[in-house]
């Protein structure tokens, strides 16, 4: 297993797909700590945010650097279909890991933020990035296989609604039952945009508890679609 992500590594690297959002990334990191003194949890709600966009992107792209008949005979090679799935999942994560890093680390190196930063809002930084990349993960992968012909458009669509959660909401309200079938983005980042002290009670560990459930259904539910498919 450890083979074939690093085979796979090696193989994104060399197909040159991870260059576009890489450099993407890495400009509107730049460009958002540009200035000092910015507020520090709205600035990682923002970085989340991104890192959400980009690693669904990086997913999208792992994904499909094999041609059909390359992946028929990793399959062959692994030994089975789901060692195939868990190390693309295994790449994305080094990917993100990587994203993380950068995005939580670069601005306490800059100096940008006005004021301290606390244990706690690295803590936030740390759950908010990871959890919305996990959420990217999971979009990214789901539409690499599925709707192949709209893969991108419907990954977008569902981004975008998943960040315009609480305004959909607001005026279609019949329609919040619904939206329970898309990441929970917005029950992730509310805590980052209550200003730069914030409460932490009983509903904050409620909300961890509703992002992380949904993400073990979705890569469960992925993994059973993906062994049918390729069945």
């Amino acid at each position: 297993m450890k083979g074939f992500i690093h085979y796979q590594l090696m193989n994104y690297i060399r197909s040159l797909k991870m260059i576009p959002p890489l450099t993407f990334f890495c400009v509107w990191i730049i460009v958002l700590y540009i200035y000092k003194g910015v507020p520090i949890l709205s600035s990682y709600a923002v970085t989340s945010i991104t890192v959400y966009l980009i690693v669904t992107w990086l997913t999208m792209t792992v994904f499909s650097i094999e041609e059909e008949s390359e992946k028929h005979i990793l399959f062959v090679h692994l030994g089975n279909k789901k060692r195939y799935l868990w190390g693309k999942w295994a790449t994305c994560f080094v990917f993100s890991f990587i994203l993380i890093i950068i995005a939580i680390i670069y601005p306490i190196i800059m100096n940008n933020f006005r004021g301290t930063i606390h244990f706690l809002h690295i803590g936030l930084a740390v759950y908010s990035h990871w959890t919305l990349a996990l959420f990217g993960i999971f979009i990214g992968s789901l539409f690499s296989f599925s709707l192949k012909k709209y893969s991108w458009l419907s990954a977008v669509l569902v981004i975008v609604i998943s960040l315009a959660y609480e305004g959909i909401i607001e005026k279609v309200s019949f329609v919040k039952w619904l939206l329970w079938l898309f990441p929970p983005v917005t029950q992730v980042l509310n805590y980052l945009n209550m200003g730069d002290s914030v409460p932490i009670g009983g509903e904050f560990w409620v909300n961890i508890g509703i992002s992380y459930i949904y993400l073990i259904i979705g890569f469960i539910l992925i993994e059973r679609m993906f062994t049918r498919r390729n069945g």
